[in-house]
């Protein structure tokens, strides 16, 4: 039987075949050729595909488990060919080359439906193409799933639980926000509750949920969708995202009005959320009557349970620093590397989190406009625990390593 290395060989020279002897991109190696690697992409559970055109090659590289690696690379002479091939099953002008493309594929393989959001880009050496693979025959993930520790998942379920207030959710991008809202989304989603949505883009269809695509040119922004939101009887309200003032500013005051209200917003923790909603103009007073939590989230890599090994840290080494006080001589773990994970000794990831439920303390700081490093150590003494403490727990637990929680943290 073939290795899948070796296939993918066959099928590059076959392409090359193809393409030097004239035959159109539609042909039988070039349309296999790119199947190939959408399928190969889905079975090694690719988040993201990058094909990336340079002087004597065309780099392909997948974002597994959160990491870009390069997996092949084509000639470049076959680069325009595939590139088309995308462009024609993403619905895009192959015709057009200097301007950014956006397009769609929905791709079956092994029985899975995927759901392909393709993106163009022009650069010096050709159009770079970039595409985000949902599964979207995939069961979305629970509560209980996500990662969370059991007393960060309680408590994110009594706070979706509240009839009213607003709920933050905070960090990078894929730092699996969207995730943890559909999720809530999922456990409220009864007969009795109307769940609304104003998204962009909408990554799930969510039966039950009424979804609402923004599309800024026609019309339908964050704020005029909110504004039609509070005459719909809405019991619960998703807004995918807090981008400016005038969206801040509405957020709260339906919050204010006796809706649930679960958003997102870019922040580096739950601390510097406060902050940036104050200094997009929300009164404090509103911010701190309508606040409900805050949730800060990071994803990391799992250590693979096929090669993954348990050891002693020794004392004066990295893990010591890395644990500070009482790290010395505690029981961590590591993986070698196997099939299982393609060698990196990881397979899938987990979340970080920290939650900070608004106090007294911390409402009255927020009043106050009190300054950060005191707001968080007031955050600190009303309960939250921060990343890194999330992170230190989950590497003693075999969960994931504190190498990974490090990278993911600081760089």
């Amino acid at each position: 039987m073939e290795t899948p290395e070796l296939l993918w060989q066959d099928l590059v020279r076959e392409s090359v075949r193809e393409v030097r002897y004239g035959l159109r991109p539609e042909e039988r190696g070039v349309i296999e050729l790119v199947d190939f690697v959408l399928g190969r992409a889905v079975a090694m559970h690719a988040s993201d595909v990058h094909l990336e055109p340079q002087e004597m090659r065309v780099r392909l590289r997948f974002r597994v488990d959160g990491l870009l690696r390069e997996v092949m690379a084509m000639p470049a002479n076959l680069g325009p060919a595939v590139i088309s091939r995308l462009k024609v099953m993403a619905g895009m002008d192959i015709a057009v080359h200097q301007q950014p493309q956006d397009g769609h594929i929905l791709f079956q393989a092994k029985g899975r439906r995927i759901d392909i959001r393709v993106s163009s880009l022009p650069a010096t050496a050709g159009e770079v193409i970039v595409m985000r693979l949902m599964d979207v025959s995939e069961q979305l993930l629970s509560l209980d799933e996500l990662g969370f520790s059991k007393e960060d998942t309680a408590c994110f379920r009594e706070l979706i639980h509240r009839p009213a207030g607003m709920i933050v959710l905070c960090g990078p991008m894929n730092s699996g926000k969207t995730s943890s809202l559909y999720a809530a989304l999922a456990e409220l989603n009864t007969e009795s509750r109307n769940l609304v949505t104003l998204e962009d883009p909408i990554e799930r269809v969510l039966l039950g949920v009424n979804q609402v695509q923004i599309h800024p040119k026609a019309g339908m922004t964050f704020v005029a969708g909110l504004r039609a939101v509070l005459r719909q009887d809405v019991t619960g309200i998703l807004l995918g995202e807090i981008r400016d003032e005038e969206t801040a500013a509405m957020a709260v005051r339906i919050a204010l009005t006796g809706h649930l209200l679960m958003t997102t917003i870019h922040t580096e923790d739950a601390v510097a959320a406060l902050y940036r909603m104050l200094e997009m103009g929300v009164a404090p007073y509103l911010l701190a009557a309508t606040l409900s939590g805050i949730i800060s989230q990071r994803l990391v890599r799992r250590l693979c349970p096929d090669c993954r090994e348990m050891y002693r840290a020794a004392g004066d080494s990295e893990e010591t620093a890395f644990f500070g006080a009482g790290g010395e001589g505690i029981t961590l773990y590591r993986s070698r590397g196997c099939d299982a994970c393609h060698g990196t000794g990881y397979r899938g990831r987990t979340v970080l989190a920290e939650i900070l439920v608004p106090g007294e303390a911390v409402r009255e700081g927020i009043l106050q406009k009190v300054p950060r490093r005191e707001m968080a150590a007031r955050a600190r003494a009303s309960g939250m625990r921060s990343l890194l403490e999330d992170g230190r727990a989950k590497a003693e637990a075999g969960i994931t390593s504190w190498q990974e929680v490090r990278r993911v943290l600081y760089g």
